[in-house]
């Protein structure tokens, strides 16, 4: 006959040591690692907004050859610019943009002016005229070529 404290000898014996065979992350090392994920976001994330704004300006600039490109056909057409520019020319779902015309019957210049998170942009509103002059509240020239 086999006495209990055999039994639980046996037993004891045949488990794996608990210590030895757990797998995990200690607390410590997700800390580390959420440091880390962070520390790479705030790098990151104002690459990625100056890279957005620098995108919606250059569709916003699109927008703008656009809408010069119609008013000079309508011009040709009609003798003269038109008041008003429909949206169709120059709105698009992702355009962070508002166009506007301010037009005479000789001369015209076109604002794109910057809205939502867009208005942080530095270059603020962009303007084209008749005469391809390109202006912007920030710096012309840098709003211009990038």
């Amino acid at each position: 006959m086999i006495h209990r404290q055999q039994l639980l000898v046996c037993a004891s014996s045949t488990e794996p040591d608990r210590a030895s065979t757990q797998a995990g992350f200690t607390l410590l090392e997700l800390l580390i690692v959420m440091s880390v994920i962070g520390l790479l976001s705030a790098l990151a994330m104002p690459v990625y907004q100056t890279a957005q704004a620098r995108s919606q300006r250059q569709l916003a600039k699109l927008a703008l050859m656009k809408s010069a490109q119609w008013l000079e056909q309508a011009a040709t057409s009609q003798g003269s610019y038109p008041a008003s520019l429909p949206t169709s020319v120059w709105q698009t779902p992702e355009l962070k943009y508002r166009v506007n015309v301010n037009s005479q019957s000789q001369t015209y210049v076109l604002t794109a002016t910057p809205v939502g998170n867009q208005q942080a942009d530095d270059c603020g509103s962009l303007t084209l005229n008749q005469a391809g002059q390109r202006s912007a509240q920030g710096d012309a020239a840098m709003c211009w070529s990038k």
